[in-house]
């Protein structure tokens, strides 16, 4: 999932895997998405469509990279890294020391400090924690307000538990570190 924030970063980031993109590329219909993402998508579908707006091709597009919108993401990743702020722990009172973890589950980042208790009561050992990051509501469902823990490879979209018993009951899921290092 991106590390960026912002309306680019929304533009930069591929609708499949949801990180800004590697190696972009532009299907015949216009949209952009990771050349990896693409060919893995188009590899476990049985027609080849855009998984976006879903239109069908009739043979399977050369993919070339679009040169102009990587050296976009490169500038922008170049850039924000100058300037990504440190993520700050939610409940320092005084002075805010810098987040060591977030937490999905309480969709807070804490400290050294505050986070041991992540570590020691019994209902906070199951929380998902995650490195920290500034926006925390991108790994949350917006349906069901739940940490997205889930891949579901028929949509290629990331899911909450709540989704897999609704709109993806019969679809193959598994959970997203998995699906994320098959894609590395």
């Amino acid at each position: 999932m991106s590390s960026f924030s912002g309306p680019l970063a929304e533009e930069l980031q591929c609708s499949i895997c949801l990180n800004v993109f590697t190696d972009p590329v532009s299907t015949p219909c216009g949209h952009n998405f990771c050349k990896t993402c693409l060919n893995k998508y188009w590899d476990n579908s049985q027609i080849c469509n855009c998984p976006y707006c879903k239109e069908i091709f009739n043979q399977r597009p050369d993919l070339k990279i679009n040169t102009t919108l990587r050296e976009l993401v490169d500038h922008y990743k170049k850039k924000s890294a100058e300037k990504k702020p440190d993520v700050l722990c939610d409940y320092c009172e005084k002075r805010k020391l810098k987040a060591l973890k977030s937490c999905l589950v309480c969709q807070s980042s804490y400290c050294e400090t505050h986070l041991e208790r992540h570590f020691k009561v019994a209902g906070l050992k199951k929380h998902k924690l995650m490195d920290p990051v500034s926006n925390l509501e991108d790994y949350i469902c917006q349906k069901h307000e739940r940490p997205l823990e889930l891949f579901c490879r028929d949509d290629q979209i990331c899911l909450c538990l709540m989704c897999t018993v609704t709109d993806h009951k019969s679809h193959n899921t598994v959970p997203i570190e998995e699906e994320s290092e098959k894609k590395k």
